[in-house]
Formats: C-alpha cells, sequence, structure tokens
C-alpha cells in the first residue's frame, strides 16, 4: 500500500487517488470495496488490495473453525465470518452487533452448504465502530468538505485556515478548544472510522 500526495487515476481501476486537501473516496467502487457478487476469484497479487466491509449482525458464536459471526454486506447480502486465527475466542471482543468487520482480501469460503469468509490471521480483519449508513454518512461529510474547498484546509468547527493542527485522524482544528470542543460532540465516536476513511481515500490500492 502506498500513498501519494498528488490526484492521479489509476489506470486499472479509474480509481482517482485522493490527496490531503482532496476527497475523492468511493465506497461503491467494487473493485476496492467488492460486495458479495463482486469478490475477485483470484488471490490478489503482491501490489493489490481490497476491503470488503461487512456489518455484524450477531453475537459470536462457538463453530469448530473458531468463532463465527453473521454479517452483511453493503447490498444486503448475510454469510458467515468465521475466525479461525490462533486465539480466535480474544480476537473477536471487538466485533459488537452493528460494528463493522473490514476484511482485507477476502476471498470466499464454503462452510456446509453456506459460502462465507474465514480469517486465519488477526491482521486480516479490522473493526470500524460504527454501521454501514453511519459510515457512508461521514464519508459523504469529507465529500462535501472537499467540494467546497475545506477539506484539510479548515477547522473542522470555525472553517478558520490559518494555525491549524490536527487529529489522529488528520481532521483539521484551529486550537484545543474547538478540537476539545468537536470531541465532546461527536468526533470521540467518528475519530476511528474517519481516520479509516482518509487512509482509504489517499492509498494507491493496485
Amino acid at each position: 500500500m502506498t500513498t501519494t500526495s498528488s490526484a492521479v487515476e489509476s489506470p486499472l481501476t479509474g480509481w482517482r487517488i485522493g490527496t490531503k486537501t482532496l476527497y475523492t473516496l468511493n465506497l461503491d467502487n467494487k473493485t476496492l470495496f467488492p460486495d458479495n457478487d463482486h469478490i475477485p476469484v483470484d488471490p490478489p497479487e503482491p501490489d493489490e488490495r481490497w476491503v470488503i466491509i461487512t456489518e455484524v449482525l450477531s453475537n459470536p458464536r462457538r463453530h469448530p473453525s473458531g468463532q463465527s459471526f453473521i454479517v452483511k454486506d453493503k447490498i444486503g447480502d448475510r454469510f458467515p465470518v468465521i475466525f479461525s486465527t490462533q486465539n480466535p475466542t480474544k480476537d473477536v471482543r471487538p466485533y459488537k452487533t452493528g460494528r463493522l468487520i473490514c476484511l482485507v482480501n477476502g476471498s470466499q469460503s464454503n462452510f456446509q452448504q453456506n459460502v462465507g469468509y474465514l480469517v486465519r490471521k488477526k491482521s486480516s480483519a479490522y473493526m470500524l465502530p460504527c454501521n454501514l449508513p453511519t459510515l457512508r454518512r461521514l464519508s459523504a461529510r469529507l465529500q462535501a468538505q472537499s467540494d467546497a474547498g475545506e477539506f484539510g484546509q479548515c477547522c473542522n468547527v470555525c472553517k478558520t485556515r490559518s494555525g491549524l493542527r490536527r487529529c489522529r485522524c488528520r481532521t483539521r482544528y484551529c486550537g484545543t478548544d474547538c478540537q476539545r470542543w468537536d470531541w465532546n460532540n461527536g468526533h470521540s465516536k467518528e475519530c476511528k472510522v474517519i481516520e479509516a476513511l482518509i487512509v482509504w481515500n489517499r492509498t494507491e490500492w493496485f
């Protein structure tokens, strides 16, 4: 995975890579964020990456291979995700109902007449603390900021353009007062999700 400081288009996917001040992320890109109908058949090449975004619908249950969830993807398809890691009971603890499991380079497996996904390494999945509608809402908000020329260039609260500092997720603030206000008014729940969106925005996937 590499990032770029200038907006360029991937010749393979048509993906326009974002920058510090330009948000181009498209969660409906079926190459980069495939739904259950568009999962690549072949394993990824060394420089390829995709993320399957799924929302947890059930608490984990014991499975012969580890711990199992029922999830749904962006188009509403439901299927199992089974953690078969070295310590599946511990590794599934962050994944609560209504949160997202992001499967890195996931490929389909067959489980007793069901098609699903097997997570063998802890690093091949990660959690985002929101549901699918919230992920889309936050992405749309960042897109609106980009369209208005504010993305990465203005304080997220008062819209000033001077003396900016950044949060861990790269959201910009003019100082501690605006940052504290934003944190207490919802950013504390959004920070990790926005961080993922901004990283995805600046990733050269293929």
